[in-house]
């Protein structure tokens, strides 16, 4: 499976002008391309396979959706050109939906995180959707703040900060970055949105920020919950 979340109206785009897009053949938007993971697993518990994407946000660890490695033990980790690597789960967070995962001798260059990105902004995000081969698609932000959103067992709401993206969000582009067009990392999208096809939902450089801080210390593995379906 390579579910993700459906979520509608969680923050309702503005009326800011919107840039033109970025060039998705962008010199630094392909070099970015080299960060950006397939994510795959079996939550052997709930006999399920998952795929979704993440990207390397410092020496050996990649960063992804909490919902992508939910009751996965081991997470493979497959960089564009590289063989896939298994790695280790050493940081899930259910209620944000960040998950890091650490791949020893990785060897792969991180993706700065900037600034959270004004409303009108053109964006551009990668994955693998479907768990099929990489893409990058256009983005915009239509709206930026902080509301209550589940996690990732809907038992809760939490307060995030986030983007309203017009995006087409599908299915494993769940954990990829919401890139600029310098291919720095301002976002991590996480949902699609249920009221039409072309909205999506991106955790901000903010939620991202301590998590990129704290990734180097975390070294041992920890528990990946229980699967979402």
């Amino acid at each position: 499976g390579d579910a993700i979340p459906t979520l509608g109206g969680l923050l309702l785009p503005g009326t800011a002008a919107v840039q033109p897009p970025v060039q998705l053949d962008d010199p630094e938007l392909a070099e970015a391309a080299a960060s950006v993971a397939r994510i795959t697993g079996v939550a052997y518990a709930c006999g399920l396979s998952s795929s979704g994407s993440g990207f390397v946000i410092g020496a050996d660890r990649v960063v992804t959706n909490a919902h992508v490695v939910a009751g996965v033990d081991r997470p493979v980790v497959e960089l564009p050109g590289r063989e896939a690597r298994d790695g280790r789960v050493v940081y899930f967070d259910p209620i944000g939906d960040i998950a890091v995962i650490a791949v020893d001798d990785l060897d792969a260059e991180p993706l700065d995180v900037v600034p959270v990105l004004p409303a009108g902004s053109s964006a551009a995000v990668q994955g693998y959707p479907h768990g099929g081969p990489f893409e990058s698609m256009s983005a915009a932000v239509l709206a930026v703040g902080t509301v209550p959103v589940p996690d990732i067992y809907d038992e809760s709401s939490n307060l995030r900060e986030i983007y309203t993206l017009e995006a087409n969000v599908r299915p494993g582009n769940s954990g990829g970055p919401l890139l600029t067009a310098d291919g720095d990392v301002a976002g991590l999208v996480f949902a699609r949105g249920g009221e039409q096809e072309s909205r999506g939902y991106a955790s901000t450089s903010t939620e991202l920020a301590p998590i990129v801080e704290g990734a180097a210390g975390w070294q041992s593995p920890v528990s990946s919950g229980s699967c979402t379906r």
